[in-house]
């Protein structure tokens, strides 16, 4: 530790801002009652409003003076850029804001859990240090290389093994734990899960610290596409082979495993059934729904990373791109300008124009709803299907012709290698006339979008279709030209990236 570190911590960090507040004890008791004992991720606002207020009634009925403000008010103050000991934002789930734990009130309940467990119940020094030898011993054989030292541990677990069955085949009595070993080192993985649920919010904000990155630099005019991409997945694959990040995609890998549920909710069971944990009724309810609210933590970091990903779709989009790149040749232009009439300027004859009157629309001029009109519904008692109609249309059902794709695509390999390794749809047709009607020509656009080719919706084309009765018929189209393969490879990487 540094004096200058902690005094900088205890200064400006929200973890300590919160344990020093006058009010921390109730601040902490609600934030952990209504978020870690009822294992919730997020809680609306009206909801969370509702609870506060509560809290509040009953914590004024023996201290009138302690938390006097409205609801509301400690819940703007508590998600403040100085406070930060909630988050708030909205979601596609929810049509209101939604609050959760922010890393550092996180922290400050894992601290005061274990500080108040300790202080109340025992230190289980037995079960710890055998984990720490066991850890070091793993650690120590899963990390070399060696064969023989592999082989070596391999045989010496086995004769374990072989023994404590011979001894328990004998009739032996089985070496069991105590009770007191069995409360301990269960106390010891209630502990652990407890301080794994608080540690989603920190990798979750590093997904968010890239995200926000990512959109800061895309908003930057100067910034060429390029590299704010080439900054994105640099970041990313960093997040994603850091220790953090190879250790989340592994959990995520053994949490949603079916096998490992499977297997966890036996273990669940056979845990009820253990006569030494009877009253561990607080440990034994947060054991039970650790496989549901584990997975529900792990889906919310991912959906993070979906955010990420679309941040970067949205930055590869064409369209947009164009429109950001057009406004920052415009104000570039502006500056240009402005800094060559800097020495001389026009005076008068440059200027703002000011909307001085807004037009307001008046809710009262819309005019009242009326209903519908009904029409009656009769009953065509008189009606008799026509036998000869009804086979004509099953007949013009049975002549419709199938595409032949095969035969499709054909036409287009041969029409791009006869041209300059492309070809336009005109052009196509031209040379392929259409066989199907306007089925066919839907076909040639389907191939265009499925494979690649270079479609652009801004500009139409005319063309003429033959349809199956002989007749001429113009259609609009997009711009739809066929590439060639090393064409169509070259435009590839960039939105490949993108979507992984």
């Amino acid at each position: 530790m540094k004096l200058d570190r902690l005094v900088s911590f205890f200064s400006t960090n929200p973890a300590a801002r919160l344990l020093r507040s006058p009010h921390a004890a109730q601040i902490a008791f609600f934030l952990h009652c209504q978020f870690k004992q009822g294992d919730a991720i997020t809680i609306g606002h009206a909801e969370l409003v509702q609870r506060l207020a509560d809290f509040l009634d009953e914590l004024h009925a023996s201290e009138p003076e302690c938390l006097a403000d409205r609801p509301e008010n400690y819940l703007n103050d508590w998600t403040s850029a100085g406070v930060r000991w909630l988050r708030r934002y909205h979601d596609a789930e929810h049509a209101e804001p939604v609050y959760e734990l922010t890393p550092h009130t996180e922290e400050v309940l894992k601290f005061l859990h274990q500080l108040l467990e300790q202080g109340v119940g025992f230190v289980g020094t037995e079960s710890r240090l055998k984990r720490i030898i066991d850890a070091l011993s793993d650690i120590v054989v899963r990390s070399s290389a060696d064969p023989e030292q592999r082989l070596a541990h391999l045989r010496a677990e086995r004769r374990r093994l072989d023994e404590e069955i011979a001894a328990i085949e004998s009739g032996t009595d089985v070496e069991t734990y105590s009770a007191t070993a069995i409360r301990e080192r269960f106390a010891d993985a209630v502990s652990d899960l407890t301080s794994l649920q608080g540690d989603f919010r920190a990798v979750e904000e590093s997904f968010k610290a890239i995200t926000r990155e990512v959109q800061q630099r895309q908003n930057d005019a100067n910034t060429a596409r390029g590299e704010i991409l080439g900054h994105a997945l640099a970041a990313e694959d960093r997040l994603k082979f850091a220790d953090q990040g190879v250790s989340f995609n592994e959990f995520v890998r053994l949490i949603l495993s079916p096998a490992k549920q499977e297997q966890l909710e036996a273990i669940v069971a056979e845990l009820q059934e253990i006569d030494a944990l009877a009253e561990q009724s607080g440990g034994m309810e947060r054991v039970r729904g650790m496989i549901s609210h584990l997975a529900d933590e792990a889906e919310k970091v991912l959906r993070t990373t979906r955010r990420l990903s679309a941040t970067l779709r949205r930055l590869l989009d064409v369209r947009s791109n164009t429109s950001r790149q057009r406004v920052a040749e415009v104000l570039a232009q502006i500056k240009t300008t402005a800094r060559k009439l800097a020495d001389h300027p026009p005076g008068d004859e440059v200027g703002l124009q000011l909307a001085t009157q807004v037009h307001l629309g008046n809710p009262m001029e819309r005019t009242f709803w009326t209903a519908p009109t009904e029409f009656d519904v009769r009953e065509l008692l008189q009606h008799q299907p026509d036998e000869l109609d009804r086979f004509a249309a099953f007949r013009h059902f049975a002549a419709l012709e199938r595409l032949d794709w095969k035969r499709m695509r054909a036409n287009v390999e041969r029409a791009v290698a006869d041209s300059a390794h492309q070809v336009s749809l005109p052009e196509l047709l031209e040379t392929y006339p259409v066989a199907s009607g306007a089925i066919e020509l839907l076909g040639y656009l389907q191939l265009a979008h499925d494979g690649g080719h270079d479609v652009d919706t801004d500009e139409l084309h005319i063309v003429q279709v033959q349809t199956i009765t002989g007749e001429q018929v113009a259609y609009e189209v997009p711009r739809v030209v066929f590439l060639a393969k090393h064409l169509r490879q070259s435009k590839q990487p960039a939105a490949a990236g993108a979507i992984e």
